[in-house]
């Protein structure tokens, strides 16, 4: 069964942003050994209101509501546990989009809702 993830990146080799200043993610469709890229998705948060207001939470956990796990260079706590209760993963990882995809299509094991992928 396919599943998507969202990688915080902005320049599409390498995960280099924290969860509150991404304003895009690229999201990636994993099936049967295969990485496919769906789209560089826009977050557009409330003018004004801190990344982490609830408001702008809310628009995170919409925006990205059809993806399994969230990858970023680091995120809170507290996101972390409000995504999780949304049933989307997050890792906070220092890798190239290359070793993510590699490592996604040897595992679907995410583990952790907040979780440090190690070196391998």
């Amino acid at each position: 069964m396919p599943y998507r993830v969202a990688i915080a990146s902005s320049d599409g080799e390498s995960v280099n942003r924290h969860f509150g200043q991404a304003r895009s993610f690229l999201v990636y469709e994993i099936d049967a050994g295969n990485a496919s890229f769906v789209e560089d998705r826009e977050i557009e948060l409330i003018p004004g209101e801190a990344a982490h207001s609830d408001e702008n939470m809310n628009i995170f956990a919409r925006a990205l509501s059809d993806c399994s796990a969230i990858f970023v260079r680091r995120i809170g706590a507290r996101s972390a546990q409000y995504l999780q209760s949304r049933n989307i993963r997050t890792f906070e990882v220092d890798f190239s989009l290359n070793r993510i995809i590699t490592a996604l299509l040897k595992t679907r094991v995410f583990g952790n809702e907040k979780a440090t992928m190690r070196p391998g």
